[in-house]
């Protein structure tokens, strides 16, 4: 005679519940680049939408007037976007400053590449620092840092200073975890 083992409810929920899980992962896994594909189209279609109603003569480049009243913060960085300081914005150009001001790269810089996207936007002058003056009210964090970041005391940060305060600031979230 075979004896039977009572039946366990929870192991059974457990089990439907991992085989649920598992064949959700595997539609979703199958479905994410059509989706990814998608919704990059979609962005590509409104950008070239906003980019055809900004440009009101159809020269296929911004002239200050159209960047400026396409974005505000677009006609005050003009001069920084154009390039070849040509007086109009092209597509490639506004696609180099995005390029510039973009969160990511490969391999795990993605803060790296938006730090330095950050400092090249605060640096009105382009003279590679910024001051108090350019810093304004852009990163209320770095603004009270300000003197901490400035080792030097000119009144200007600068790219170094600014990475070494970066750094400093890693080492010791580091130092914090491990204890």
């Amino acid at each position: 005679m075979h004896r039977r083992e009572p039946e366990n409810p929870m192991r059974k929920t457990l089990i439907f519940t991992a085989l649920a899980l598992a064949s959700g992962l595997a539609f979703a896994q199958a479905d994410k680049p059509a989706d990814r594909d998608a919704a990059r189209a979609e962005w590509r279609a409104q950008a070239d939408a906003r980019w055809a109603a900004s440009d009101k003569d159809g020269d296929g480049a911004l002239d200050r007037a159209e960047a400026a009243a396409h974005h505000a913060r677009l006609g005050e960085n003009f001069d920084r976007i154009d390039a070849n300081s040509d007086g109009r914005i092209s597509r490639e150009e506004m696609r180099a400053m995005h390029g510039k001001m973009r969160h990511g790269g490969r391999g795990g810089h993605r803060m790296q590449g938006y730090m330095a996207g950050l400092f090249v936007g605060m640096d009105d002058d382009r003279n590679g620092a910024i001051s108090r003056a350019e810093l304004g009210d852009k990163a209320p964090r770095i603004a009270e840092n300000f003197a901490a970041i400035d080792k030097d005391g000119n009144g200007e940060i600068s790219k170094e200073e600014f990475r070494a305060f970066r750094k400093a600031q890693r080492d010791e979230r580091r130092a914090g975890k491990a204890d």
